[in-house]
């Protein structure tokens, strides 16, 4: 099953480069992928490029809050499920898979 990852993100230049590692590291689901679509929120300082050395999609919008980050990665999304997480959250090796 194919999975998307939405993260929000609203200068987060400090701490999203953890995330993103981690995220690098989840393993899919059986036979599935695991997209990761990080929301850059109107940030006004190096997130996006930060964001920009990942092979995730950024998706850049003026600063709405995180609903509205959220709500805009969801919908650009393509996986079966969709899940979130925040960019100063570490999501463990076997998150995917433990949720499924």
């Amino acid at each position: 099953m194919n999975v998307s990852v939405v993260v929000p993100v609203y200068n987060g230049a400090r701490h999203v480069r953890q995330t993103l590692d981690a995220l690098a590291r989840l393993e899919p689901a059986a036979g599935g992928a695991v997209e990761v679509v990080v929301v850059d929120d109107g940030s006004r300082d190096e997130t996006p490029d930060i964001v920009a050395g990942y092979p995730f999609r950024l998706i850049r919008q003026a600063n709405r809050g995180p609903a509205s980050a959220r709500n805009a990665g969801w919908r650009a999304s393509t996986g079966g499920v969709v899940y979130f997480t925040d960019s100063d959250c570490i999501p463990p090796p076997g998150w995917i898979g433990g949720l499924l």
